[in-house]
């Protein structure tokens, strides 16, 4: 090995082993419990989306994640997400110019595609995560890690109860997508599902990937289990879909006078 390559490999198992002494890693040790006993919105990019639904969450000043494309409805609403997240590796190299652009004081984005994969975007907070993991997991100090649970959406749920919120709400996880495989690796075509909000292309023809919708599943399961163990109440405001892991909430019925 070339022995530059060598001691830059050496330092980032290093960093990776003590990511809270970072830089980063410092600044998100400050995010702990940040929020504190409040509620959150985590907000997918799926078909069922509504702007004014945005705009509502806007309106009333609510703390909200926002992932991947989620830029894609911005000009139809003066919302913006509190916090960013891409995880996707082959997302983040599509959109790394677009991200970089945004106007989000924190936009996650994993530190091992930058040191293994060159993505850079200059503006980001960078996280450790812990990729090829046997189980899923949730991490106790995000300072230090970040799970890869297959969804960024499971960085988000990690993340908001690291920042102390005991409500979590979902909407825009309509966890239906036009190809997908299950646990068997069976492929599940549906040319009548679309994957995103908006006239964005399907995930298949933007990525190498396709999603594994069981694991998703399963880590849903897991995600709400962990959230109860903490005490966290997670709801689903998503208007349809298939996610049912979570129980339904009526999105009209939160910001209505007696609510």
């Amino acid at each position: 090995m070339n022995p530059i390559k060598s001691i830059i490999a050496r330092r980032q198992t290093y960093l990776s082993k003590n990511y809270e002494k970072t830089k980063h890693g410092k600044k998100i040790a400050k995010l702990k419990d940040i929020h504190k006993g409040e509620k959150c919105f985590i907000i997918g990019n799926g078909p069922s989306l509504r702007p004014e639904d945005m705009t509502i969450l806007h309106q009333n000043k609510i703390i909200s994640f926002g992932a991947n494309r989620i830029y894609n409805i911005f000009d139809k609403t003066p919302w913006r997400p509190t916090y960013y997240a891409c995880e996707d590796e082959f997302v983040l190299e599509e959109i790394k110019d677009k991200v970089e652009e945004l106007d989000i004081e924190y936009k996650f984005i994993p530190a091992y595609w930058k040191w293994y994969k060159g993505l850079n975007i200059k503006s980001a907070t960078y996280y450790n995560i812990l990729l090829n993991q046997s189980e899923i997991r949730a991490s106790e100090n995000m300072a230090k890690y970040s799970v890869l649970n297959g969804t960024v959406t499971g960085f988000f749920f990690q993340m908001a109860v690291y920042m102390g919120f005991k409500e979590i709400y979902l909407i825009g996880v309509d966890h239906n997508f036009s190809r997908m495989t299950d646990k068997n690796g069976n492929l599940i075509i549906d040319k009548n599902v679309k994957d995103h909000y908006g006239n964005v292309k399907n995930a298949d023809e933007n990525t190498k990937g396709i999603f594994n919708i069981d694991n998703a599943t399963q880590t849903f399961i897991y995600l709400k289990e962990y959230c109860d163990s903490k005490g966290v109440k997670v709801y689903n405001a998503t208007r349809g879909g298939k996610l049912e892991v979570f129980p339904r909430v009526d999105f009209d019925n939160l910001f209505n006078k007696e609510n």
